[in-house]
């Protein structure tokens, strides 16, 4: 006689946490290597390149939103799912999008005297094309992993995940400030792309070695726009947390390459410093995710979200008392980073332990993909806004500090808000 369905799903969950993330272990070590490549490629040193190339706080802003305004090419690439099945697809992804990193390691090699015009303008277009290959990948990522991860160790593995990426972050921020202090700027910049190409290539390996899941049924391309609309619209968990999120990316998206800008331009810190300060930030990711990861399974998402809120809102605070102030201790600097890096290591376990409850799992695809598309536009839409009203007039790189000021009392704002609003979101796995 076979078990009764309760007593064979407490079976599965028991075998579950017997095995934890052992036969995962590859997606978490993608997850490292891939968080090398990222923090290079999108990360502060990315906005450290472009003010070398003369980049203007505009091109700044629009750099640190390629990553969200192309995600809409994730929804058209979910229709190639069924085809190249979740492996290839990501795979030729994570490939192609590596060669573009050629191009700002060209720019380094050529060490130019003066940066000319164009070449700001050439490295912002690479970044566009990295993430737009990235999108291409991206939409095999989170279903895949969704279909070969058991619910119950979905939210471990997650904050493992963030964990371990923020530990690779603050090695690679660590290894950066020592290349810029031991080498010149161009050099050191040559060598630190030169390791994101590295990157790349360990992360593709620890793909090919994970296990490929049952590719998607048909997803017809000219139905996507009907079913993005739906799932936008339709009453329900999909619609309810999208607003909530849409709030809080588009007052937070911002904040960390504005500040790593501001510090850069207006505070006139080093390179090697804000670096450091920036692997403090993965530090608290590191210390969040460490901190969550026995207990995101068990308690309330709600909480986690409203936790990420109020961390947010104190660091918008802070922010703002340093440029009406005009500067900050070091140690409140670096613990502010920390705060930053703690508060975001919370908020992404949180937000993909929920993604895959938005929809049923043969829709799993498509939905994920829409709501990180939206999501993505209204977020990356923010930096760029941000850069018009907050940028100096003139040619210099620089930043309206009243303006800027206004920036952080919005997100603190909007935080708060949230807590209250997280209240109401439903749980669901």
């Amino acid at each position: 006689m076979s078990a009764p369905p309760d007593a064979a799903a407490d079976a599965d969950l028991a075998a579950a946490h017997a095995a934890g993330l052992r036969p995962f272990r590859a997606g978490l070590a993608f997850g490292a290597f891939n968080g090398l490549t990222w923090m290079v490629g999108l990360g502060t040193p990315m906005v450290l390149f472009a003010e070398a190339l003369r980049a203007s706080a505009l091109q700044v802003g629009l750099a640190s939103s390629f990553v969200f305004l192309v995600l809409p090419l994730q929804v058209v690439a979910t229709a190639a799912l069924p085809r190249l099945g979740y492996k290839r697809q990501m795979v030729t992804g994570w490939w192609a999008r590596a060669l573009f990193l050629l191009v700002p390691l060209g720019l380094a090699l050529a060490a130019p005297a003066e940066p000319a015009p164009w070449m700001a303008s050439a490295f912002v277009a690479s970044v566009l094309g990295f993430c737009l290959l990235r999108a291409v990948g991206t939409a095999a990522h989170l279903p895949w992993m969704a279909a070969i991860l058991p619910v119950a160790v979905r939210g471990r593995f997650f904050a493992t995940d963030h964990a371990l990426t923020s530990a690779v972050g603050v090695g690679t921020l660590l290894l950066c400030a020592t290349l810029f202090a031991r080498f010149p700027g161009w050099s050191a910049f040559a060598l630190v792309y030169g390791l994101a190409l590295v990157g790349s290539a360990l992360a593709v390996g620890c793909l090919l070695r994970l296990p490929d899941a049952h590719a998607p049924g048909a997803i017809a391309l000219r139905g996507l726009p009907r079913e993005a609309l739906r799932l936008c619209l339709e009453p329900g968990l999909f619609r309810h947390y999208l607003g909530l999120a849409l709030l809080g990316w588009s007052a937070n998206a911002g904040l960390a390459p504005f500040v790593a800008y501001y510090l850069k331009v207006e505070a006139g810190l080093s390179q090697e410093r804000i670096l450091a300060y920036t692997a403090a930030q993965f530090a608290g990711q590191i210390a969040a995710g460490t901190s969550i990861r026995a207990a995101i399974d068990r308690r309330p998402l709600r909480l986690f979200f409203q936790l990420a809120c109020v961390g947010y809102a104190g660091l918008a605070c802070f922010w703002l008392a340093v440029v009406l102030r005009g500067g900050a201790p070091a140690l409140a600097l670096a613990g502010a980073f920390f705060a930053l890096g703690a508060a975001a290591g919370v908020l992404n376990a949180a937000h993909f332990t929920l993604l895959p409850a938005l929809s049923a799992e043969s829709a799993r695809a498509v939905a994920m993909a829409v709501f990180t598309s939206v999501l993505g536009v209204i977020a990356g839409l923010a930096p760029i806004a941000w850069g018009f009203v907050l940028r100096a007039p003139g040619p210099a790189p620089g930043l309206r500090l009243e303006r800027f000021a206004a920036f952080f009392a919005v997100c603190a704002l909007a935080n708060a808000v949230l807590v209250a609003l997280y209240r109401r979101l439903p749980e669901r796995r």
